[in-house]
């Protein structure tokens, strides 16, 4: 199989200058340089194993939660590799969103586990592939609902309705069971009869078991890539909790070290012409507390840390007492974050898309400010998905995905102009140059003889074109009826290669294509050369 280049460029400024490897950008805003310092990166981890969790809790917990949701011999063999000391880590995650949300999330899982492989091939010891669910963000709006095509085709939203209006975690969000029924229901009615049909319904009834979308969302993925020795963490599982208590502890204990450590990585962004990608307010703690169900960002005011509407108040002894008792009730946001998977995994490399890449650029001081040195960048791999049918009609219309993408309006009308034996733009443009001329010839010799019609003339010829326009319309709205067929298929090919003027990846589900090729649709993509730059791959399905 080929695997050619679709040109879709990076629109986030940072992350599009970091994948170009512009060496400015990476000296100054990261830490190693993605292909250049890999050995280096290793070599700095096995210094520094005194600075992470004990890798034998680590594999105890994670060989718990897998087993419960993906329990796979590859699974179990990659964490009991995990424990070995010289073993390293690719991370990579996402929330777990419906269904598994959109594709890119089934390529960010495909590159956490090709890069590792790489890796592993590169170095000569084990690389772990780690996915990381992201379970503690409550943004539960952000992942309730996914994108599928219809029938016609067109863009179809399905959604899963949340039983609360808490702010709490995703992964303790309970659904109702008349909430999957709802869109199970709806993904039966929306997905063609195939036959892997039967098998994709019995497997989202597997899923519905399960009572959060984190569950669900682990389980899908594991079904998907167990096999492959991925393993999974959800941030929220109280046992990893436990073990992060010393990293919340000491992002307690510096925080006002590291209040100024990302400042002054922002001051640095900005020096470059960049704006920071995540918003930090001052004196922001950059932690969540989880009070009655609720996830609460803490600021920090007068010595203490507290809440937004200043309700809640611990001091800074109680809540280093919180993280080392109760660390469950802690919770990080996107820039503490990378510091813990750093405290919990020997991280050789993170997989990110570029939103990530560029947010990960304020963490550069923080690292260094609790010891740490930020991990390896990789960008993740990208696809567009291209059916068979699709492709027939991309020769049949004499175009490329790109044209689609980037050019489809214009190469629509030119194909429309194209079927139009009368010529109707030009018959109608000449109708209204002759007539507005002849009329303009009149309306002047009647200025010069009868002033008083003068109003009344401008009105009736501004009338007469416009009636010209309107026939001119109504003559292409015809000939667009004439060519209906034709332009459905036009429009087929821009719904499912560039939905909602959006990358595919961006917005499809995977469940469409596991309906029309089985589970295994996504094999293909394993195969694809490992890319380092951000490519954006197409891949015939």
């Amino acid at each position: 199989m080929t695997w050619p280049l679709l040109h879709i460029p990076v629109q986030q400024p940072l992350a599009a200058h970091y994948i170009e490897h512009q060496s400015s950008v990476i000296q100054s805003l990261y830490e190693f340089h993605p292909d250049e310092d890999v050995e280096k990166r290793a070599e700095w981890l096995d210094g520094a194993e005194h600075l992470r969790a004990d890798r034998s809790e680590l594999a105890q917990v994670l060989r718990r939660y897998n087993q419960q949701m993906n329990n796979c011999p590859a699974v179990m063999e990659a964490i009991d590799r995990l424990v070995q000391s010289e073993a390293l880590v690719v991370v990579g995650g996402q929330q777990g969103g419906l269904l598994t949300g959109p594709l890119l999330v089934i390529y960010k899982a495909v590159s956490i586990i090709r890069m590792a492989q790489e890796a592993e091939a590169r170095l000569g010891r084990p690389v772990v592939p780690v996915f990381w669910i992201a379970g503690e963000d409550h943004d539960f709006d952000e992942v309730n609902h996914t994108y599928v095509l219809n029938q016609e085709p067109a863009v179809q939203r399905i959604r899963i309705g949340k039983p609360h209006d808490l702010r709490a975690p995703v992964s303790h969000v309970k659904l109702e069971v008349s909430a999957w029924e709802s869109v199970l229901a709806e993904v039966e009615e929306l997905m063609p009869s195939t036959e892997f049909k039967p098998a994709l319904m019995d497997e989202l009834r597997q899923m519905a078991k399960y009572s959060t979308l984190s569950d669900a969302f682990a389980h899908m993925i594991g079904r998907l890539f167990g096999e492959y020795g991925l393993v999974l963490i959800d941030s929220a599982d109280p046992a990893i909790r436990k073990l992060e208590a010393p990293m919340f502890q000491a992002i307690i204990e510096e925080n006002d070290s590291l209040e100024e450590a990302y400042a002054k990585s922002e001051q640095d962004l900005r020096t470059m012409g960049y704006t920071p990608q995540a918003e930090r307010s001052e004196h922001s703690a950059n932690l969540f507390v989880i009070h009655e169900g609720e996830r609460q960002l803490l600021h920090k005011e007068n010595g203490s840390f507290v809440d937004r509407h200043r309700t809640l108040s611990w001091s800074k002894a109680e809540l280093l007492n919180k993280a080392g008792g109760c660390p469950q009730e802690l919770s990080n946001n996107v820039l503490t974050r990378p510091l813990m998977q750093e405290f919990l995994f020997p991280v050789l490399a993170t997989v990110l898309g570029p939103g990530e890449i560029a947010y990960w650029a304020q963490t550069k001081q923080a690292f260094r400010t609790l010891g740490m040195r930020m991990p390896l960048i990789w960008p993740r791999m990208s696809f567009t998905c291209m059916e068979g049918t699709l492709q027939k009609l991309l020769v049949k219309y004499d175009l490329t995905a790109e044209d689609v993408i980037h050019h489809y309006e214009e190469k629509k009308e030119l194909w429309l102009k194209s079927q139009d034996e009368l010529h109707l733009d030009d018959r109608f443009g000449e109708l209204r140059h002759d007539v507005d001329a002849r009329y303009r010839d009149m309306l002047s010799v009647l200025n010069d003889a009868l002033p008083a019609l003068g109003r009344l003339g401008e009105t009736n010829h501004a009338k007469v074109l416009e009636q010209i326009d309107f026939l001119h319309h109504r003559a292409k709205d015809a000939l667009q009826k004439q060519h209906e067929s034709g332009l459905r298929q036009w429009e087929r090919l821009k719904v499912t290669l560039h939905p909602n003027n959006k990358p595919q990846e961006r917005v499809l589900n995977m469940i469409m294509y596991a309906c029309r090729y089985g589970e295994g649709w996504f094999k293909p993509v394993m195969d694809a050369p490992v890319v380092w730059k951000g490519e954006h791959r197409l891949i015939t399905l």
